[in-house]
């Protein structure tokens, strides 16, 4: 099974609830309406903390900042590479485009829950920029069977009452963890500090021990 292994790496639209405010005034009232409905007040200290740690996982509030990819060459070498930077409409409008070329070879993509984050993410980010998603991550209205999404998330839990991580998942398996120097939660913070380059980096590690992981598990 040929895999084309994916990340994504977001942060919230804004640096700070303020900022949020000040400049898109429509979004900050539903970010308050979500603060109240999920009492959030009862565990952030305020709502800047409280959109600090949850934008950046919310596609709504949120931006795509990094995509990154790969797989395994013929030889067995891993080639990985990623679009990232302050435009989050040509990375996903280049991503797409990468797709496009992927669904003519016999890949499929992969990487850990990607059906319930990184797929879904894009997709709402292609919808708002007006995109026609590439076929191959386009999931509405197809049967099972059309698929070609390997999801590592669902394959190793299975039937198990445990849910894991991505880290527990390296772990057991005995493959380098991803996260040595940041994991997902600094995004925002690495982002809107301008360590974009340390983001692309962290992605990247990812796709990697996406590759080293599928290897032990699809055989």
């Amino acid at each position: 099974m040929e895999l084309f292994h994916f990340d994504i790496e977001t942060a919230g639209q804004y640096k700070d609830y303020d900022t949020f405010l000040d400049s898109d005034e429509r979004g900050a009232k539903l970010f308050m309406k979500k603060y109240e409905k999920m009492n959030w007040s009862e565990k952030y200290t305020d709502i800047n903390e409280a959109y600090i740690e949850n934008a950046g996982i919310i596609s709504t509030y949120g931006r795509i900042v990094c995509i990154s990819f790969g797989f395994t060459d013929n030889n067995g070498e891993k080639k990985i590479s990623s679009f990232y930077g302050d435009d989050e409409q040509d990375i996903v409008n280049s991503f797409n485009n990468l797709l496009k070329k992927i669904e003519t070879k016999s890949f499929n993509l992969s990487g850990f829950r990607i059906n319930h984050f990184d797929i879904p993410w894009i997709l709402h980010k292609l919808h708002k920029y007006g995109i026609e998603p590439a076929n191959i991550i386009y999931l509405y209205d197809k049967k099972p069977w059309d698929m070609r999404i390997t999801d590592m998330s669902d394959d190793w839990k299975g039937k198990f009452a445990w849910a894991f991580s991505f880290d527990e998942m390296c772990y057991e398996l005995g493959v380098q963890s991803p996260k040595d120097v940041i994991n997902g939660s600094d995004v925002h913070k690495y982002y809107w500090s301008g360590r974009i380059e340390d983001v692309k980096t962290y992605c990247e590690k990812d796709v990697s021990s996406s590759i080293d992981t599928s290897l032990k598990i699809y055989k």
